[in-house]
């Protein structure tokens, strides 16, 4: 089963879920982004389970993460594909703070087109 294609990441908040960040996967490859931030890492599925572990870059504005102000952190997200979702929990590595993990899900939006 491919998992190559772009991919909403919405997190689970008190307002419902919020769609944070665009990600491009291919080949257990995983690029992502929003305004504030930039993701980088690699992902794996094992029949309907998929793990994936990112390195996370703030580059701008005052957002937070796991309510931590870092410049740099890494993230782990496990969780089970169903159709065009995968449907987890993302959690903080070393964190500082109580919140030990959000629930998380993607929507697949696109394949990615090769030429």
């Amino acid at each position: 089963m491919s998992l190559n294609g772009v991919w909403a990441l919405e997190v689970a908040s008190v307002y419902g879920w919020e769609r944070i960040s665009t990600a491009f996967w291919e080949k257990g490859r995983y690029l992502g982004g929003n305004a504030n931030f930039y993701s980088q890492g690699n992902y794996k599925i094992k029949g309907k389970n998929v793990a994936i572990s990112l390195n996370i870059i703030h580059h701008s504005g005052n957002a937070t993460v796991f309510g931590e102000k870092q410049k740099k952190f890494s993230v782990e997200f496990s969780g089970k594909k169903k159709k065009n979702m995968i449907s987890g929990h993302i959690y903080l590595k070393n964190a500082h703070s109580s919140v030990a993990s959000y629930p998380t899900r993607f929507i697949r939006l696109a394949d990615i087109v090769q030429k």
